[in-house]
């Protein structure tokens, strides 16, 4: 709260927000604040400064550690090796707003998912022990029924040999 126009902007991607709903973007940091107060991204104080919503940072923010109450909303992927938490492989925290970081997250796991190659058919096709869409639908669930206000939690995708489990903050 209380950030010059400019300041708001620089902490969010809005460019992604223009480009998520085939707007092109305006020119201008006034042109483009239009937009974003309608949708709730931003909100004009009454001293003329602005703030940035909650939406809007878990959407847009370049940075979600840098807002207080979303430090810890960051989405991280762990693969672990074997069946148990004993030993990561690898870990990533995805630091972005949702919407800017969602397609990095799926290729992120896709990476990580065992696969193989088929060329039977004279087509390389890639061959996948989960289906991506059901992948994306579950990590999209995932962000959008968390319980936002919980501090201290984020959500957790965890990958390990024969299972993925999807985690995310509050009750079902």
């Amino acid at each position: 709260s209380d950030l010059a126009l400019d300041e708001a902007m620089r902490m969010l991607k809005f460019q992604e927000y223009f480009d998520s709903l085939g707007i092109p973007q305006p020119s201008t940091y006034e042109a483009a604040s239009h937009y974003l107060l309608e949708d709730g991204i931003i909100q004009k104080q009454d001293n003329g400064r602005y703030l940035i919503t909650n939406l809007g940072a878990m959407l847009f923010a370049k940075h979600l550690s840098d807002f207080k109450g979303l430090v810890r909303k960051s989405l991280r992927v762990v693969q672990y090796e074997g069946t148990s938490r004993l030993t990561i492989l690898k870990e990533n925290t995805f630091d972005e707003g949702y919407a800017i970081c969602f397609e990095n997250v799926i290729e992120y796991i896709k990476a990580l998912l065992p696969s193989k190659e088929d060329i039977s058919t004279g087509k390389r096709r890639t061959i996948t022990d989960y289906p991506i869409p059901a992948i994306r639908e579950a990590v999209s669930n995932a962000l959008i029924h968390q319980q936002a206000n919980l501090p201290g939690t984020s959500i957790l995708v965890e990958i390990f040999d024969g299972r993925i489990e999807i985690t995310n903050p509050g009750q079902p």
